[in-house]
């Protein structure tokens, strides 16, 4: 009789002793793959410039030169967008930016004929930002460029540039090596 009562829970120890086995013994197969970084800063504690401080007269817009030589710019309504060498781009991209009314922030040969003449007087120093129209741009401590509207931005570093997704279910991607 005791070995009657006694059997059902032998089985119930069996088997919760083999499904741990099972889960904590297995060595795992499947990897995840190291998370993306967020190239984007959070500008919560940068210094915030005044705009007009950026105007040239006669000219539409504010205007800096970037760490990295870039002649950069806001303009219109909140069309921004450098002009320069672009990193990790293909040779000869000399634009990047989000014009107003396109869908994405892009380098190719239409930002560069929508790009106005405009050159940019002065650096944006480092760790402080500047908005205009609704748009902002900054310059990080590590001398990296970002410039946003909303979800439209992107970022330029000296060996590679980021820049948000064309189309806003994607994260974003990156020019250059990774």
């Amino acid at each position: 009789m005791t070995l009657i009562r006694s059997a059902p829970c032998f089985y119930r120890f069996a088997a919760t002793l083999c499904t741990l086995v099972l889960v904590l013994g297995t060595p795992a197969t499947a990897h995840a793959d190291p998370p993306t970084p967020d190239p984007y800063p959070d500008l919560t504690y940068f210094e915030q410039l005044d705009a007009s401080a950026f105007v040239v007269p006669n000219n539409d817009g504010v205007w800096f030169i970037s760490p990295t030589g870039q002649n950069c710019g806001i303009w219109g309504w909140g069309s921004f967008g450098c002009a320069g060498n672009i990193p990790g781009a293909p040779p000869g991209t000399t634009h990047i930016g989000w014009i107003d009314g396109d869908r994405a922030v892009h380098y190719d040969w239409s930002v560069g004929v929508r790009f106005p003449g405009t050159r940019a007087q002065q650096p944006l120093p480092p760790h402080s930002f500047i908005e205009w129209q609704g748009t902002t741009c900054a310059v990080t401590r590590d001398n990296r460029t970002y410039c946003e509207r909303g979800p439209l931005r992107f970022v330029i570093e000296p060996t590679k540039t980021w820049l948000s997704a064309p189309w806003m279910d994607l994260s974003w991607m990156t020019l250059g090596p990774a």
